[in-house]
């Protein structure tokens, strides 16, 4: 009896160790990682850009956000932009991210640039954190993850420039699968599985969603929403649907989307979702960090199928 349960167990870890090891190590094409560089990175200049509008009057010597008033809320968070204190500075530090910016989207020298693409978005964040929003976490994973992948060698200029030199060359190096791909895709799946898992429980904490007038208190903030829907009051049985969709289709993300079967009609629904929420909210860079972190459960052959002869 002994024997059996020790082989059992042997077993039971032998199989866990095999698919731990090919869950997170086993290479794959840097197609998805590179596709989900060209949505962030297009997030992330938008981010950048509409700092442009304030600058000065946010973050300039007489500017809305001193630092000596931000530095503690920053709880000891680096940004750059705590030691400049003239315009000119601002101005020609803010053009230089918003340049490196451009080149991660483009994927021009993506290894150095990833990184500094980091270093350019939380020093944003961390210099002004009470205009932030749900958007920023969900970009800086991904830019996070995006540092370790070798997000520059599909949909590139980095592949273009490989492809000048040397096409066959340029080619194989591109197609080489790398187990750092797969670590960076793996990452970014399972942080927003937790994520929409915990935006549901965060949901059902309070009463509101459970009665289901979640989207209806959304509905009624007048400043923000792309879409008036207050004309659905007429209807709170659809209401009440709708909200409880959303927790469901949430908890559902969360936990199917592991599923072979069930991704292709959870990303769709996701699409969906989302852009749902995004006229209610006006909240569209959230909607779209949403779905681009969900390019991560799309397979790289399904991004070369669809590319073929553009990657």
């Amino acid at each position: 009896m002994i024997a059996r349960v020790t082989e059992y167990f042997s077993r039971l870890a032998a199989g866990f160790g095999q698919g731990w090891t090919r869950f997170w190590f086993t290479p794959s094409d840097a197609a998805t990682v590179s596709a989900i560089r060209l949505g962030v990175g297009l997030i992330v200049v938008y981010l950048h850009a509409t700092l442009s509008l304030d600058l000065v009057a946010l973050f300039g010597p007489d500017g809305l956000l001193p630092v000596a008033d931000i530095e503690p809320l920053e709880g000891g968070a680096f940004s750059y932009l705590n030691y400049l204190r003239t315009p000119g500075e601002l101005w020609a530090v803010h053009l230089a991210g918003l340049a490196v910016l451009v080149l991660f989207t483009a994927g021009l020298w993506t290894r150095i640039t990833s990184v500094l693409a980091l270093v350019v978005f939380l020093s944003d964040v961390h210099r002004a954190p009470m205009i932030t929003g749900p958007t920023e976490p969900v970009v800086a994973f991904l830019l996070l993850y995006l540092c370790v992948a070798p997000c520059g060698r599909r949909y590139s200029l980095d592949r273009l420039l490989a492809r000048r030199a040397n096409a066959t060359q340029a080619d194989a190096w591109s197609a080489q699968p790398l187990t750092t791909a797969t670590i960076a895709a793996r990452l970014i799946q399972v942080h927003l599985a937790l994520l929409v898992g915990l935006m549901a429980f965060s949901q059902l904490a309070g009463d509101v969603w459970w009665t289901g007038m979640g989207m209806w208190w959304l509905i009624t903030r007048q400043e923000s929403r792309l879409v008036d829907f207050s004309w659905l009051y007429q209807y709170p049985l659809l209401l009440a649907a709708w909200t409880h969709m959303i927790v469901l289709f949430e908890l559902a993300f969360a936990t199917l989307i592991w599923v072979p079967l069930a991704r292709p009609l959870l990303l769709a629904l996701g699409m969906v979702v989302w852009g749902s929420l995004a006229l209610v909210t006006g909240d569209l860079p959230f909607a779209a960090a949403l779905v681009v972190a969900s390019l991560a459960f799309v397979s790289p052959a399904t991004f070369l199928a669809c590319c073929r002869g553009r990657v």
